[in-house]
């Protein structure tokens, strides 16, 4: 799968100058402390029940990770 991140990238070069370099600085640091935090859950969290309420904050946190597409012979539903 080839995703080209060149208007992405081009829309981050034209919208960073308006920051403060401190400002940009944090939000990247913040930004990076939440991925890595929700990689550590989702690497312990077994994924619950079909139906059940946390599923949708698993979802999140497993997309936050970018932990999304699991190994093919993956099976981390509780036994």
């Amino acid at each position: 799968m080839n995703f080209d991140w060149q208007p992405f990238l081009s829309l981050f070069s034209q919208i960073l100058p308006l920051f403060p370099a401190q400002v940009a600085a944090d939000i990247a640091l913040f930004g990076t402390f939440l991925i890595s935090l929700a990689a550590v859950i989702a690497r312990f969290w077994p994924r619950p029940s079909d139906g059940s309420k946390w599923l949708p904050l698993y979802l999140l946190v497993n997309g936050l990770a970018m932990n999304s597409k699991h190994a093919a012979n993956a099976d981390d539903r509780k036994p």
